[in-house]
């Protein structure tokens, strides 16, 4: 599960409304919903509004009593209006057919037009299922709590700031105001869409991002290149610094970043980096069979300045460049043998890994097309596995880690 946002603030004001709840022994004000024997996903989200202030808003999964529409709480991500009138035409036909074929495919009909029509906003404009790609998902997809939340609080243009879900009543897998996450199964199909990046992990100070290969880290020359992680963490969150960045990745890799949410928090990471107190390891894919364990290559690089933005090995005027490496295991891809590398740099030279596999292995990474070549439809193979570092705010030694997609 992901911690898309800290969750104190958004707990405490959960954990009062849970109070409230139980004090009158109804979800609502009006008395309508019982809460005895009733098990529910609640979610508070904490916003900051355009002049500062700050609001919590809530929500529940699903329905309460096939209420989707209950005050005080924000509405589901769908008209229910059009909700209503859909089922109402399908639930005669599916209630008088058996079990069987025809039944289903009738089911199947129904929750694809209810799917039409939930809308998700998100910092960049509304999204639909269709948008994002998404056509097989479980029952429930898109009612969590979390999603109506964020949904409620980026259609007006607000800023999330805490988030929390409550299990309500207890169940053989939760217990009574058990804290909970935005969930992989549901949540983490719709959020990387929501959201426009894969962010892991966020508290007051930092954001991991575990940011998808094409992407730029920061903005580049020329407004085709104004699109990066950096441009986007703004778009989610307008009050963290303007440049956020404490690390790069090349546009081609993929794998895991550490973003700061504070001037004190960049200044603390940046820090840490230029004393090279961060650990990162990368996984890579290189060409043909590597014989050898592991070792360490120890090759100075420089620009090629006669072929920017490509870099060289340099004995006289390069940089020192060290990076430690390990086989993992020998592989078939597209027929071709190829060995799975683990990367560890002792350094932080730009492209240093790419040029350390090709001219110190002999072996450049797959899809490499500046140290190697690129197949058509081919990725570069190089992934940022793990960062581990300094919190800076906790002073804790964290380590963030994200899969490997290939």
């Amino acid at each position: 599960m992901l911690q898309l946002l800290p969750e104190a603030r958004a707990k405490e004001a959960l954990l009062h409304l849970a109070s409230l709840i139980c004090g009158r022994g109804t979800f609502d004000e009006e008395g309508l919903h019982p809460i005895e024997g009733r098990t529910l996903m609640l979610g508070a989200l904490t916003c900051r509004l355009a002049d500062g202030a700050e609001k919590t808003i809530y929500a529940f999964s699903g329905a309460l009593d096939g209420d989707y529409l209950v005050p005080g709480y924000v509405p589901p991500c769908f008209s229910v209006k059009a909700f209503r009138e859909i089922t109402a035409i399908y639930d005669g036909p599916l209630h008088s057919l058996p079990d069987g074929e025809e039944r289903r495919q009738l089911s199947n009909e129904c929750l694809a037009r209810l799917r039409e029509l939930y809308v998700f906003h998100s910092p960049y404009g509304k999204l639909g299922f269709k948008d994002m790609g998404i056509e097989s998902m479980p029952t429930g997809t898109g009612d969590c709590a979390a999603i109506k939340l964020l949904s409620y609080c980026f259609k007006r243009s607000w800023e999330p700031v805490s988030l929390c879900e409550l299990h309500f009543g207890t169940s053989p897998s939760h217990g009574h105001l058990e804290s909970r996450t935005p969930c992989d199964e549901r949540c983490g199909l719709i959020l990387p869409h929501m959201l426009g990046l894969r962010i892991c992990y966020s508290d007051d100070d930092i954001i991991i991002v575990d940011k998808e290969a094409g992407m730029l880290s920061v903005p580049g020359r020329g407004e085709d290149k104004q699109d990066c992680v950096a441009t986007r963490l703004r778009r989610i969150f307008p009050s963290i610094p303007a440049q956020p960045s404490v690390h790069r990745l090349d546009m081609d890799t993929s794998g895991v970043m550490v973003w700061a949410k504070t001037p004190q928090a960049q200044r603390k990471l940046s820090m840490a980096f230029e004393a090279r107190q961060v650990s990162k390891s990368y996984t890579a894919l290189v060409e043909g069979l590597v014989k050898e364990d592991g070792g360490q290559v120890d090759l100075p690089i420089r620009l090629d300045v006669d072929n920017r933005p490509c870099q060289i090995v340099d004995p006289v005027d390069g940089k020192k460049a060290v990076t430690d490496w390990k086989r993992l295991g020998v592989e078939v891809l597209d027929g071709r043998t190829v060995t799975r590398i683990a990367f560890n740099p002792r350094t932080g030279r730009t492209h240093q890994i790419r040029v350390h596999a090709a001219s110190g292995l002999g072996h450049p990474i797959v899809g490499d097309r500046l140290y190697g070549t690129r197949k058509e439809g081919e990725r570069l193979c190089l992934h940022a596995t793990t960062i581990s570092f300094t919190h800076p705010g906790t002073g804790e030694e964290v380590t963030f880690s994200t899969p490997v997609p290939f």
